[in-house]
């Protein structure tokens, strides 16, 4: 299960990366029109702000796999080890809890827009479904990963205490 995991990870950043590339070009073509030729792309925020958001998404489960987030450690160094292990599970469970509910919400949305096929509402008439449905999918992923960390959690700590 562990090695499916991480491929579809592996997929998820091979379309985070194509959406990064995407917003790139998108917003270096329009500065270059935009300062040439005077005219601007109609869609560019839109669609900056959907890729965005799907690569957001699309790169959490690494990240949380890797121990790579955001962290405030400032008492860490003066905790005691069985300390940092319940605030690391507590941390975990919290994160579960919050990814958890955000990624319940993306699918709602998701599945909204794919039922309806949704393109932006600008004049480009771009394809929204495909990110919207990218979102709720790195969502999952990462709630996947909590969960398999957080067992780990349990189990080592309980392994070590039958061994003591």
């Amino acid at each position: 299960m562990s090695k499916l995991i991480v491929w579809t990870e592996k997929a998820a950043l091979a379309v985070c990366a194509s959406a990064v590339f995407i917003m790139m070009a998108v917003g270096a073509i329009d500065i270059v029109m935009g300062n040439v030729l005077g005219f601007y792309l109609s869609y560019k925020v839109e669609l900056s702000g959907t890729l965005l958001a799907s690569s957001i998404f699309l790169a959490c489960s690494p990240v949380q796999r890797g121990n790579e987030h955001i962290r405030v450690d400032l008492f860490e160094s003066s905790m005691g080890d069985k300390t940092k292990k319940v605030t690391t599970f507590f941390g975990s469970l919290c994160g579960l809890l919050f990814i958890g509910l955000i990624t319940y919400g993306l699918w709602d949305q998701a599945i909204k827009s794919v039922m309806i096929w949704e393109v932006s509402a600008d004049t480009s008439g771009f394809p929204i479904w495909p990110w919207k449905l990218a979102c709720p999918i790195g969502a999952t992923l990462c709630v996947l990963t909590l969960v398999g960390q957080l067992f780990q959690q349990i189990f080592n700590s309980s392994t070590s205490k039958e061994s003591q």
